[in-house]
Formats: structure tokens, sequence, C-alpha cells
């Protein structure tokens, strides 16, 4: 039983008393933060799940097996430190969302609780790729700036990619989380050479 924050390892939590194991690394392989939010494949059992950092590697994913044995550990390129909350998963795919919320360590030396920033100039996209699959199996499309700190479902309808999200149009702009969030579906069609999006 683990808990997990935004960044950092996660504790391992005794399922008998709920008391605190400490640390859990699984057994000193895993070199990142761990995700607030892994998804358990339900027909394999693995858990998947991410870290991002504020200085490189900026998102790892990794995969582990039921047993707690971690997998895989794979580097994926992105542009700088950005928040990244959350990500999904369908029995195919494994999607992530680069928003432009950036790490800002003037905000940190400020002594800011979240030291990120809204930057529409860093750009928006998401990502696709298959399940304990490599850097040079993502393939990314751009979308419009917007932030997601939480999905709500995903799963595959034939070519196309379908995810229900929590959406904000911006972040940290009016307030400690800008505007109230709307639920959107995006759909992320495969079938091509590039990813097609669209946003209902």
């Amino acid at each position: 039983l683990l808990t997990s924050g935004e960044v950092g390892f996660p504790y391992e939590i005794s399922a008998a008393d709920l008391s605190t194991s400490g640390v859990h690394d699984f057994d000193g392989a895993l070199k990142t933060a761990m995700t607030a939010h892994p998804k358990i494949d339900p027909a394999t059992g693995q858990m998947h799940f991410f870290g991002y950092g504020f200085v490189p590697p900026y998102l790892t994913y990794h995969v582990a097996d039921p047993d707690g044995t971690l997998l895989s550990s794979e580097q994926v390129d992105v542009a700088g430190p950005t928040m990244m909350h959350d990500f999904a998963i369908t029995d195919r795919d494994v999607v992530f969302w680069e928003f432009p919320v950036v790490l800002d360590l003037s905000l940190a030396a400020e002594g800011t609780s979240l030291p990120f920033r809204w930057e529409p100039e860093y750009g928006a996209r998401i990502g696709v790729m298959p399940p304990g699959g490599t850097n040079a199996d993502i393939r990314w499309v751009e979308v419009p700036p917007a932030y997601v700190f939480h999905s709500i479902n995903a799963f595959r309808d034939g070519d196309e990619i379908v995810v229900d999200v929590s959406q904000f149009e911006t972040m940290f702009e009016a307030g400690p989380l800008g505007q109230a969030p709307e639920l959107h579906r995006w759909r992320i069609n495969t079938a091509g050479k590039e990813l097609a999006f669209s946003d209902e």
C-alpha cells in the first residue's frame, strides 16, 4: 500500500494498521519522483506511473509488475520542467499531456508554495505511446494551450483514443487555480502518419 504526492518517492503504508513503513523506492530501482496518480492495468496487473523533475530528466515513465518489481524506466523527451500532474492509459496506449505550466525558480526563491507560472508561449501537446514503450515510440500532437490536473477516463474507440478530462482554460493566472474547470472529451486519431486531435 503506497501513498504518493506531487513529487518525491512514495511511502509504504502498513495495510494492517496504516502505520508508515517508510520510503518505497522499489528496492533501489526508482531513481526519479513518482506521480500522485499511478494507473493499474486491469488485464496485466502492471502499474504504470511517471515522475516529473525540476532538472533533467524532466519526464520519466515507469512500469512495475504486480509483485512490486520495477520493470522499466524510460526517459521521455520534453522541452522543459512543467507541472505534469496526471496521465491516462488504455489497453493499448499511454497518454501524456505537456501543458504550459512551467517551473519558475524565482517564485521558489520568493517562497511561493507552488513555484509555477502560466506560459502559453511554451506550447501544448499530447503524446501517445504503447504501454511499456520507449521514447522512440511516442507520437505527439500539438493542441491549444490549456491545463489538466486530472483525467476521468480513457478508452479506445477503433483508431481513436478517447480521454475525458477536467480542463482549465488557463492556470495560476487568476488566483490559485484560475477559472473553474470544464469537462472535455479529447479524441486522438492514431490511424494516419500524424496524430489528429479534436476536443468536444
